[in-house]
């Protein structure tokens, strides 16, 4: 029955997708900026726990952020471009109870221990936050925080990674 279980939390947790919440400076237009920057010196910097700290998943979320804003016109420049992005991981640990579902019928002293002693499915809770200033006020002009379910520990995906960061990048405005 635990085997069941797995699996089918598994199942879930790999069904979920990515929910995205983006923040955009109210007022604030983009045919003024022409070109972008990572914010550390032009230099892509790893913000995240250290645990989860991997320079293939790192890059590749970096060159799809490069791509996204690419195809939404602007040019990546050196340190006095328009615009300076950057981005950041966390992960937090959660849980949900796992239950069962009560047919009617005995199943024996193991249903009755579930019922007195639940148990619990651990998980990641993952957010990749993306922030991109307005280098010459120094402000915050538009941010998308992407959450989504992982595994304990999660496998590097380039797909995925591909999918989550552009539905992240969805509603960054383009040049027109």
């Amino acid at each position: 029955m635990k085997k069941v279980y797995l699996l089918i939390s598994v199942i879930w947790l790999s069904s979920c997708a990515v929910t995205v919440k983006t923040y955009q400076k109210p007022n604030q237009t983009f045919d003024q900026f022409q070109t972008w920057c990572w914010l550390e010196g032009c230099e892509v910097t790893y913000q995240g726990p250290k645990y989860l700290y991997d320079q293939k998943v790192i890059d590749e979320i970096a060159n799809a952020i490069a791509f996204s804003i690419y195809e939404k016109g602007y040019q990546q420049g050196d340190d006095q471009s328009d615009l300076m992005v950057n981005f950041f991981m966390v992960v937090e640990e959660d849980s949900a109870e796992v239950t069962s579902i009560y047919d009617g019928t005995y199943q024996g002293e193991r249903e009755w221990l579930t019922m007195l002693y639940p148990e619990y499915q651990k998980f990641l809770k993952g957010s990749l936050v993306i922030d991109v200033i307005d280098r010459e006020n120094s402000e915050l002009v538009w941010r998308s925080t992407a959450v989504k379910y992982l595994e304990l520990n999660p496998v590097y995906d380039k797909d995925e990674i591909w999918k989550g960061v552009t539905k992240a990048m969805k509603k960054l405005p383009g040049k027109e």
